[in-house]
């Protein structure tokens, strides 16, 4: 293997490489950290069988065309 005589090895640039290293979940003895806010739950809209990605109108669980497609009495389902 021919290598430059300016070339380095990549952690001499970002620090040792970790091995061996587990989720903290994963460790005996080590705890959950704890949340930096409160869980809101997911907030996107639930219209056909949950695929929609638009964004909860409040106080519904639907998004603002799907809720005006109810409104309509259109099956939003």
């Amino acid at each position: 293997m021919s290598t430059s005589k300016t070339s380095q090895p990549t952690h001499a640039l970002y620090g040792q490489p970790v091995q061996g290293s587990r989720p903290a979940g994963a460790q005996v003895g080590s705890k959950m950290a704890p949340p930096g806010a409160p869980y809101l739950g997911r907030q996107r809209c639930v219209a056909n069988g949950d695929t929609c990605e638009g964004p909860q109108a409040k106080g519904t669980n639907y998004c603002i065309g799907h809720l005006r497609s109810s409104n309509k009495g259109n099956d939003v389902t």
